[in-house]
C-alpha cells in the first residue's frame, strides 16, 4: 500500500480508516519529535501553545472557517457536551436527531433532558434518513437539529446543506457530526451554512486519539456561555482566585483543560498530508474504491446496507455477514484490517489504498461468509 510520498509502515491490508489511523512514517516521526522535545526541553509550553494555534489554523483551512471559530477538544463527545452546556431551553426546547448518528450524539442530547430539553429521534428506513424527515418535525420549539454528515453504520452521506436550510427556515440551528466525512468529503462550513460542527483527528485525518475540534459560527459565539469549561476557556487562563467568568471572545471559550499533547504533534502532520493531497482528489479516489467494493461484493453474492448511489456514500461499505465481529478478528489474523459495526462488516478505504486491497478483502469476506 502506498500513495506517492505517503509511506505506510503497517504490514497489513488496512481498510479501517473509519476506526483508526494506520501507522505511517509521518506519524512515527511526529511521535519521535514529541519524545525528543520532552528529552531536550522538558516542558516546552510555549511550543505547545504554538502547536495549538497551528492545528486550529490547519483545521480551519480544511473546512473554510476562521481559526477563531474553532476550539480544540479531547473528543467529539466532550466538544458536543461543551457546546450544549451553553444552551437553555425556556423558549425552544426540542432537539432533533436520528438513529443513524454515532451513539454519543444521542447520549449527549438525552443528557440535556435533565435541563428541560426534549429529544425527538427520527427512525431510519432502510438505513437512510431523508431531509424531508427532518422538515416534518421542525417547529417553533425546535432549538437544534443534529444531522450526522456520514453515518458510521453504513456510510450514508446526508445532504446536510438541505437539512440546514430546513432548520434555518424554522428559526432553529444545525449541528453536524463530521467525524466520518472530514478528510474524505469536501466540507465548506460557509457554503453549507453550518452553525456548529465537530470532527476528530483519529480516523481520516491521520492523527491520534485525544484531539477533536468544535466549530461555532462566529456570529453565535458571543451569545453562548458554556458551563462545561476549563482554564483555557477564559481571557486570562492563569488568573488565580477568579470570582467571575470572563470568557474568551473566540470559540476558545468552549475549551477545557490541558490538551493531549502527543495528538497535537500527530494531527499537525496528518492535516498537512490531507491538505496537500486535497480533499476533492481524495474523495474521487475513495469513491472509485468503494464503487469497486460494491460491484465486486454484489458479484460475489454479498449483501450491503450501504447506499448504492456514489453521491450518497461516504468512505465506507458495510457488508452484511455472519458474526461480523468474529469475522473482523479472523481477517485481522490474516493481515486484513476491517471494522465491524452492528450487523455489518465495514471496509473503509482512504487515498493510500489500491484496487488490489479492495479485491483481496472483498473476496476473502465473501469466502468466509460462505463458510470457507
Amino acid at each position: 500500500m502506498s500513495s506517492e510520498d505517503f509511506e505506510m509502515v503497517t504490514r497489513t491490508t488496512y481498510l479501517a480508516g473509519c476506526s483508526h489511523t494506520p501507522v505511517y512514517q509521518g506519524l512515527i516521526d511526529s511521535m519521535e519529535q514529541y519524545k525528543q522535545d520532552l528529552i531536550e526541553f522538558g516542558n516546552p509550553w510555549d511550543s505547545w501553545v504554538q502547536k495549538v494555534s497551528e492545528v486550529k489554523e490547519l483545521f480551519a483551512r480544511l473546512i473554510n472557517a476562521d481559526p477563531e471559530e474553532v476550539a480544540p477538544h479531547f473528543s467529539v463527545s466532550s466538544a458536543f457536551g461543551a457546546l450544549l452546556s451553553a444552551f437553555e431551553y425556556s423558549r425552544k426546547n426540542e432537539l432533533v436527531i436520528s438513529d443513524m448518528e454515532y451513539p454519543t450524539s444521542n447520549h449527549v442530547l438525552l443528557g440535556q433532558e435533565k435541563f428541560g430539553a426534549k429529544v425527538i429521534t427520527l427512525k431510519n428506513r432502510n438505513y437512510r434518513i431523508e431531509p424531508e424527515d427532518y422538515k416534518k418535525v421542525i417547529n417553533p420549539k425546535t432549538r437544534l437539529v443534529s444531522a450526522v454528515h456520514v453515518s458510521s453504520l453504513n456510510g450514508f452521506l446526508q445532504n446536510v446543506k438541505q437539512i440546514g436550510e430546513y432548520a434555518h427556515s424554522g428559526n432553529s440551528e444545525i449541528y453536524v457530526d463530521a467525524y466520518q466525512s472530514i478528510g474524505n468529503v469536501p466540507i465548506d462550513v460557509k457554503k453549507m451554512d453550518m452553525d456548529y460542527l465537530t470532527a476528530g483527528t483519529l480516523k481520516y485525518l491521520l492523527g491520534l486519539p485525544g484531539l477533536a475540534f468544535l466549530y461555532v459560527r462566529k456570529e453565535l459565539i458571543k451569545n453562548l456561555e458554556p458551563a462545561y469549561i476549563g482554564w483555557f476557556s477564559q481571557k486570562d487562563p492563569f488568573q488565580f482566585g477568579a470570582e467571575k467568568l470572563e470568557y474568551a471572545d473566540s470559540a476558545d471559550r468552549f475549551q477545557s483543560g490541558t490538551w493531549a499533547i502527543p495528538a497535537l504533534y500527530a494531527s499537525i502532520t496528518g492535516l498537512k498530508v490531507i491538505l496537500k493531497k486535497g480533499v476533492p482528489s481524495i474523495r474521487e479516489k475513495i469513491t472509485s474504491l468503494t464503487r469497486k467494493a460494491m460491484d465486486l461484493g454484489s458479484e460475489l453474492g454479498l449483501k450491503t446496507i450501504s447506499p448504492e448511489n456514489d453521491e450518497e456514500r461516504g468512505a465506507m461499505v458495510s457488508f452484511v455477514v455472519n458474526e461480523p465481529h468474529q469475522m473482523e478478528n479472523r481477517l485481522r489474523s490474516e493481515g486484513i484490517i476491517t471494522s465491524s459495526r452492528g450487523i455489518g462488516l465495514r471496509i473503509a478505504p482512504h487515498f493510500y489504498n489500491t484496487g488490489e486491497d479492495i479485491e483481496k478483502a472483498v473476496r476473502r469476506i465473501a469466502e468466509m461468509n460462505s463458510g470457507k
